[in-house]
């Protein structure tokens, strides 16, 4: 299922909610004063790691963060708990990927230089030693 979005009123909520009484809107997350700088209004919990999507999101589900501050540690902190929860639903479901197998082919040809060459002669056995050096 496709991710959930908020509506327009739910994020007119979650706005109000993070503006202050001077009429600023401070992040959620840190408490940052944002001023022009850029917000985004994400889930509490990642949407990925909901198991219940036919729920409409509500304001308590979201919350304003600064886009510097807070927004892109949280991302980058869900991304890596999503896709562990992808990997034990696999692992659960005995999904496998195929182990890596070496790549496979005919080898390259034998040169004909290759195939006239005569095989090596051994050497004869030589002492180490000889009696008639002393």
């Amino acid at each position: 299922m496709s991710r959930r979005e908020f509506t327009k009123t739910v994020k007119a909520q979650i706005v109000k909610r993070a503006m202050l009484a001077s009429g600023e809107i401070a992040c959620e997350g840190c408490g940052l004063i944002l001023g022009k700088k850029a917000y985004e209004i994400d889930h509490t919990v990642a949407d990925a790691l909901q198991v219940d999507k036919n729920a409409k999101l509500t304001a308590d589900d979201g919350k304003l963060l600064g886009l510097d501050c807070c927004h892109k540690p949280k991302t980058a902190g869900d991304k890596g708990k999503i896709a562990k929860a992808k990997r034990n639903e696999a692992n659960h479901l005995g999904i496998r990927t195929a182990p890596a197998k070496p790549l496979r082919s005919a080898g390259f040809p034998k040169t004909e230089k290759a195939a006239k060459r005569q095989p090596k002669l051994s050497l004869p056995y030589r002492p180490l030693y000889r009696e008639d050096q002393q």
